[in-house]
């Protein structure tokens, strides 16, 4: 039996929102004590290595988090193989996923389609004020609340011996 579950965010450059998405639910899983579900992020036309944006550090660090460490990834085939389910920003981001990879279709969603949340894509703040990225923040948020039950299945399944 496989002993994790691997969750991939996945926007454009890394540095934004899918950085913020992947701080946000370890740090809800770490409060639930959810062991077993691995959570990372890439983007599709990432460089390797960039830290996270200045917004983004704010508005993490405006919820209590922290983006100290992060360095951006390029999305390519290994990264989508290895996850069970990737959650893109944008309609965009799941057709470019689909297109480079048909195989990985099925477990490929747009965030807010995933949950049900009918909110649409995540915008990027990239470059916008302070309260551009408080807002991708809440949103972010708002939407891995959301996410939480569903993922607690999966939590559930890889902790069973």
């Amino acid at each position: 039996m496989k002993r994790t579950y691997s969750v991939l965010f996945v926007c454009t450059g890394n540095t934004c929102r899918s950085p913020l998405a992947e701080r946000i639910l370890k740090a809800r899983m770490r409060e639930k004590g959810w062991k077993g579900i691995n959570v990372s992020s890439a983007g599709t036309g990432a460089a390797e290595g960039a830290p996270a944006s200045d917004g983004t550090k704010g508005a993490a660090r405006s919820m209590g988090l922290s983006m100290a460490g992060f360095r951006s990834k390029p999305l390519g085939r290994r990264r989508v193989a290895r996850a069970d389910l990737i959650l893109t920003m944008t309609r965009h981001h799941k057709a470019d996923i689909e297109m480079r990879w048909p195989d990985a279709a099925g477990k490929t969603h747009v965030l807010s389609d995933y949950t049900g949340s009918g909110r649409g894509a995540i915008t990027d703040p990239l470059g916008g004020s302070d309260g551009a990225y408080e807002e991708c923040a809440a949103g972010l948020s708002d939407e891995i609340a959301r996410l939480l039950p569903m993922l607690e299945r999966a939590a559930a399944r890889v902790a069973t011996p």
